[in-house]
Order: structure tokens, then sequence, then C-alpha cells
């Protein structure tokens, strides 16, 4: 069972976790590209050649084609819960909020965090693990109002 800040830490990597998916999509997308062209990555060192076979090269464009799609799904959805994410915690107050947009929206570390403050990792800590107890507040507040 998840305890309530793992629930409010779990909401906010949602951003984290999207952006890597459309970056792993973009990768797959561009090996698609390849065997589309009838060519494919370089693997190992060596160069790979496709069979040129018809039939695989239109199952690569049409695999290309779908992964477009996807992508744009992606960065959609990665917009929208942007929007969410950052509607939730400029609820906070200034540190809370900057740390969990530090953390969160531009994927910086609670090192980097304390360092700007010119403050300790255990003072970046405390504000964190308050600031996640107050995103939870607003999230059960949320529920409650849904």
């Amino acid at each position: 069972m998840k305890s309530k800040t793992q629930e409010a830490k779990h909401f906010l990597l949602q951003l984290k976790k999207t952006d890597k998916l459309i970056k792993n999509k973009l990768i797959e997308k561009e090996q698609w590209k390849s065997i589309a062209m009838g060519t494919s990555a370089q693997m190992g060192g060596e160069r790979v050649q496709s069979s040129g076979s018809q039939q695989k090269m239109a199952d690569a464009v049409e695999r290309y084609i779908d992964i477009e799609a996807e992508i744009d799904r992606y960065i959609d959805r990665l917009i929208d819960t942007k929007k969410d994410v950052i509607s939730v915690i400029e609820q906070l107050d200034a540190t809370e909020y900057d740390l969990l947009h530090v953390v969160y929206v531009q994927y910086l570390t609670l090192e980097e965090f304390a360092e700007k403050y010119d403050r300790s990792y255990r003072w970046a800590t405390s504000v964190h693990g308050r600031a996640l107890q107050n995103v939870q507040r607003i999230l059960d507040k949320r529920e409650m109002i849904s």
C-alpha cells in the first residue's frame, strides 16, 4: 500500500515518465524510418543491410506512421499533465512551489535545488517532504470535490 506522500510523488512523476516515453518513441520512430528506407542502424560496429523486401518496408512505413501518432498522443498527454501538476504546485508557498517545479518539471536534483538556495541537502529534503504532504492534501481535497 502506498503512503500518502508516495501517491503525491507518483502524481508529480507522471511528467518525467511521459517525457521518457516520448523520447523512447522518438528513438523507435527513427529505427523504423531506417528500416523503411532500406537500411538499419549500426549494430556492433557492422552495417546491417535490409533485404529490401517490399513488404518489410511497407510494414516499417506503417509502424513509423503509427508511432508518429502515438508520439502526438503522448505529447498531448504531457501538456495536459504538466498543466495539472503546475496548477497543483502553484497552490503551495513559494519555496515548496520552486522546489517541486525544479525537481518534477525541470528534472533537476534536490542537490541542485539546495545549491540554488545556498542551503543544505538536508534542508532541501525537509522542504521536499513537507511539499509532498501539502500536494497530497490538495489532491485529497480535489478528490473529495469530484
